[in-house]
């Protein structure tokens, strides 16, 4: 204080200090023994200088004051604001990471019919197509504003950490799912080739992987069993024809012999036009369902013609001779 008011005499402007107290003597008067007093009126145009002076400088300085406090405001809103968008930007690149991953590009390829739940297929195409809200910038130059841009940023990087998690967690419903149709188709093809493989190893090794829940070497068990199950219906329809082959050969076998023996030994209805005749040993042939020879049959003479006597071979004894084997045709005796 007693700085100032010494800098103040120095510049010739009366202090606060001295213009309160100036203000106090002239309210009460001269004191005894002082010397001449300088005219009131001048003394008054001091204390009004002095006052004005006063509440420019404290004007000057409320406004300087609250210009640097809104800046040093704004400046912190800015610092904010910076980091929400950089969370945003590095959302938004994770989000574009995983969406470009090769995973996610295989998965996206997956057809609905190759999945034991089509729905995991549809659930990650709407995740994979979600639009990434705009970046925010900022721009602003006053606090509130700049507040409301990192408050927007952080909005929007929240919403794209959303949706990376559901994109992520979309690609694993789907590889799930696929594999668990990968595993029901492998149990049915264990459970459909039981005896109908060439190799029971390659069935063994099926139900491993399937145990396993291994798919490449469930995709390596099925292409085994499935080649070996081919090779076992290859080797059956081979024996099959084979088969069908040989009963062929001998069924035109036995009926070449059958044939062979109808013509080896005729029928009873072929002997009809054959006849009896007497023979050197005297012994009687029947010829052409008539009766001829030395002797008579039946109560005719020999010497009749054909005509007179007709003989059914029906009719004949049958031959007991042992060399002609029980035929009507042999000699007879």
């Amino acid at each position: 204080m007693a700085d100032m008011k010494e800098n103040n005499m120095n510049d010739g402007v009366p202090s606060l200090d001295e213009t309160a107290a100036e203000a106090v003597r002239l309210s009460v008067g001269p004191r005894p023994g002082a010397g001449p007093e300088k005219p009131r009126k001048d003394r008054r145009r001091i204390i009004i200088g002095a006052a004005a002076v006063a509440v420019a400088v404290l004007v000057a300085g409320g406004v300087c004051a609250h210009r640097a406090y809104e800046s040093h405001q704004a400046s912190v809103a800015r610092q904010a604001c910076q980091s929400a968008v950089a969370d945003q930007a590095k959302a938004v690149k994770a989000y574009k990471t995983l969406l470009g991953s090769d995973a996610t590009v295989a998965v996206l390829k997956t057809d609905a019919k190759s999945v034991k739940d089509a729905k995991t297929v549809d659930t990650l195409k709407r995740a994979a197509a979600v639009r990434l809200p705009a970046m925010v910038k900022c721009d602003a130059s006053k606090a509130a504003d700049l507040d409301a841009a990192a408050a927007k940023a952080a909005k929007a990087s929240r919403t794209v950490k959303t949706d990376s998690k559901a994109l992520e967690t979309a690609v694993e419903a789907v590889e799930t799912s696929k594999l668990d149709k990968t595993v029901a188709d492998a149990e049915a093809l264990y459970k459909a080739t039981d005896g109908k493989v060439q190799d029971a190893k390659t069935r063994d090794a099926l139900a491993k992987a399937v145990k396993a829940r291994d798919a490449g070497a469930i995709a390596k068990a099925v292409k085994a069993v499935n080649e070996s199950k081919a090779a076992k219906e290859k080797a059956d329809a081979e024996a099959r024809a084979k088969a069908e082959q040989e009963a062929a050969a001998q069924a035109a076998a036995a009926q070449q012999a059958q044939q062979t023996r109808q013509r080896s030994y005729p029928s009873s209805g072929s002997s009809s036009n054959r006849s009896y005749s007497s023979g050197s040993t005297g012994g009687q042939y029947y010829s052409g369902g008539s009766y001829s020879g030395g002797s008579s049959y039946g109560g005719t003479s020999s010497g009749s013609s054909d005509d007179d006597y007709k003989i059914n071979i029906d009719d004949l004894p049958v031959t007991t001779n042992p060399n002609c084997d029980g035929q009507h045709f042999c000699p007879l005796g």
